[in-house]
């Protein structure tokens, strides 16, 4: 490139991010900061009454483990022997096969 063209670029790129900053700068004046009504230690205070109370929901996946876990009358051995006579047969397949 020569020097013409860099001149250009650098100008261009000059005008696009002072275009930016505007927008970012209007973008930010549309979300003022609202003054605090309650003070943290009211905010505090108030997280720890509902821990008490056990208010607070939870929405970790953690908290999943516990739920109880799903019981089942077949035993694994059941399960993989089931498992394994439908793979040897796997007719259900077959009749999708189009060559047949």
């Amino acid at each position: 490139m020569n020097a013409k063209q860099l001149i250009i670029a650098s100008a261009l790129a000059a005008i696009g991010s002072a275009a930016a900053a505007a927008d970012f700068a209007n973008f930010a004046a549309e979300f003022p900061q609202a003054a605090p009504t309650v003070s943290r230690a009211d905010v505090k205070a108030q997280l720890d009454q509902a821990r008490a109370h056990h208010e607070l929901m939870n929405n970790y996946v953690g908290d999943v483990r516990i739920q109880p876990q799903a019981t089942t009358l077949r035993s694994r051995d059941d399960v993989r022997t089931e498992a394994r006579q439908e793979a040897r047969n796997a007719s259900h397949y077959r009749s999708f096969d189009i060559g047949n």
